[in-house]
């Protein structure tokens, strides 16, 4: 799941990049992403089954080692070419740096918008946090450069063992953001249903708000059910994420705070959240963006991209064209 976590980065960018400004681009770029990953690692894993027994004892844990977690850098030593595993190493490094630079750019421009909307705490820290210069929120990049610096505060245990405990804590957190985002949809889908149902709009923001119009930005072939499935699945990864450290012996209390610790931090903040902006009022406690269509968008044309239209009937020279179109459009 570590690995697996920062696809969903493309929509953060939407905002700030000119190839994702309009629906349509968001469409194509979720679902490359989600091809591309499952290809890629797919590959990966079949390529690695190749070379690396199931029951090498790295892999199996019977014996461990902090050089050699990769089954990549076990492949190539076990191949008998230690030399290539420094080149490994050094990929991941690089690997390891640029996502970490990609994270604290989502970061800062998340906490930007949330000092926009007013939801950063006191005043004056907010103040700070919406300033912007030459497009970039300058304050916001410095406040998430700090909190990353905590990586390196630790004065007990090893190298790998606060690495796994980072890893762990950043897992939960977007585990947390994944089973938020698939309940705000769920919401999301259910208020477009009594919008369809009562029927009290016109006719171009019914096209926002019908799943089967021409002109609906975005939809996939049962898509509350996936965002059910990803709900229960992240919940039930955060639940049992640390069960590990109670069947150690001695209790590993390091392992329990770096699995549980985001969960009263997320309830925490939301009742902070609640209280300062609708008080203890707990009835007006309800979603608010999933259930808000007023800025609703829709496809600009019913010709859709990455859809295979033909022009004619048959093996034209028109058809072979379009087709490897489509097949351009999917690759680039």
């Amino acid at each position: 799941m570590f690995s697996y976590v920062g696809v969903d980065i493309f929509a953060a960018t939407a905002a700030e990049s000119r190839s994702l400004a309009d629906s349509e681009s968001i469409k194509m770029a979720a679902r490359k992403i989600n091809l591309r990953i499952i290809t890629l690692y797919s590959l990966a894993v079949l390529t690695a089954s190749f070379v690396v027994p199931y029951d090498h004892p790295f892999i199996n844990g019977s014996e461990t080692s902090v050089r050699a977690r990769s089954v990549f850098v076990i492949a190539v030593v076990q191949a008998g070419l230690p030399t290539a595993a420094h080149f490994f190493n050094a990929v991941f490094v690089f690997s390891a740096f640029s996502c970490s630079v990609n994270s604290m750019y989502v970061a800062s421009r998340v906490l930007h918008t949330l000092a926009l909307r007013r939801q950063t705490g006191p005043d004056f820290i907010t103040r700070r946090l919406r300033a912007c210069r030459s497009g970039v929120p300058r304050k916001s990049v410095m406040a998430t450069a700090a909190m990353m610096m905590l990586g390196y505060m630790s004065r007990s245990g090893a190298p790998g063992t606060r690495l796994t405990g980072l890893s762990n804590n950043c897992t939960v957190s977007c585990l947390i953001v994944y089973a938020t985002i698939c309940a705000t949809y769920l919401s999301f889908y259910q208020t477009l249903q009594s919008a369809k149902l009562y029927g009290n709009v016109s006719e171009a923001q019914a096209a926002s708000y019908d799943r089967n119009n021409s002109l609906y930005p975005y939809k996939s072939h049962g898509q509350w059910l996936k965002a059910s499935y990803g709900m229960i699945a992240s919940i039930i990864l955060l639940l049992l994420n640390g069960v590990p450290a109670f069947l150690e012996n001695p209790f590993n209390v390091r392992n329990f705070i770096s699995a549980y610790i985001s969960l009263p931090v997320y309830f925490i903040l939301i009742l902070g959240y609640k209280i300062r902006k609708h008080g203890f009022r707990f009835s007006t406690w309800v979603p608010e963006r999933s259930q808000d269509l007023s800025n609703t968008v829709q496809a600009a044309s019913e010709k859709r991209r990455g859809r295979l239209e033909v022009p004619d009937d048959g093996f034209t020279k028109a058809n072979l064209v379009a087709f490897f179109h489509w097949i351009w459009v999917w690759m680039k």
